[in-house]
C-alpha cells in the first residue's frame, strides 16, 4: 500500500508541474500579446528605420490584426476538433498511468530487478576478488624455477640440485 501511496503522490506532483508549466507558457504568451497590441497602437511614426531588424521588431506587431476573424462554424468545428484531442490524450494518459502503475506493483510483489542485478554484481566483484587473492597466494608458493621444471617434464628436486653443480663447474672452465 505504501508503494502505491508514493507512486500516486508522485503522479500527482507530475500533473501538477506540467500545470504550472503550462500556465507559465499560457502567461508569457498573454504578456508578448499584450505588447505586440501596445506597439501596434502606439506605433513610434516620428524615427526612422535603422536596420532590418529594427524594420522586423517594429511592424511584426501588426500581424497580431492581420487576420480576419474566425466565423461561428469554424470556431465550432475547431472546438469541437480540440475537444476530441483532449479526450484522447486524457485516455491515453489514463492508460500509461496505469500502466505505469501496474507495472510499479509487479516489481513491487516480485522484488525489483535491478535489485537482483545490483546482488549479481556483488556476488561477481566478491569472487573476482576471491580469484585474484587465490592467483596471489598460489604465484607466492610456487616457486618459478620449480615450475619451469614441472612444464618441462622434470624431476624438479633433481634438477634443480643438478643447475647449482654445473654453475661451480662451469665457472672452473672459464678460470682455466
Amino acid at each position: 500500500m505504501a508503494a502505491s501511496s508514493s507512486q500516486t503522490e508522485v503522479v500527482r506532483r507530475g500533473r501538477h508541474m506540467m500545470l504550472m508549466k503550462s500556465m507559465d507558457i499560457r502567461r508569457r504568451l498573454m504578456v508578448c500579446e499584450i505588447f505586440d497590441r501596445q506597439k501596434a497602437c502606439n506605433p513610434d511614426i516620428r524615427k526612422p528605420f535603422s536596420s532590418f531588424d529594427d524594420v522586423f521588431d517594429r511592424l511584426s506587431a501588426f500581424q497580431t490584426f492581420d487576420t480576419k476573424l474566425p466565423s461561428k462554424e469554424e470556431s465550432e468545428s475547431f472546438d469541437n476538433q480540440m475537444d476530441t484531442k483532449a479526450i484522447e490524450l486524457l485516455k491515453k494518459m489514463e492508460q500509461l498511468e496505469s500502466r505505469l502503475e501496474t507495472h510499479l506493483a509487479h516489481e513491487a510483489k516480485n522484488g525489483g530487478s535491478e535489485e537482483l542485478v545490483a546482488l549479481e554484481r556483488l556476488s561477481c566483484q566478491q569472487a573476482v576478488k576471491n580469484l585474484k587473492f587465490l592467483r596471489e597466494e598460489r604465484a607466492r608458493r610456487i616457486n618459478p624455477a620449480k615450475l619451469l621444471c614441472l612444464v618441462h617434464g622434470l624431476d624438479p628436486e633433481e634438477t634443480l640440485s643438478r643447475k647449482e653443480e654445473p654453475e661451480e663447474a662451469q665457472d672452473e672452465d672459464i678460470q682455466e
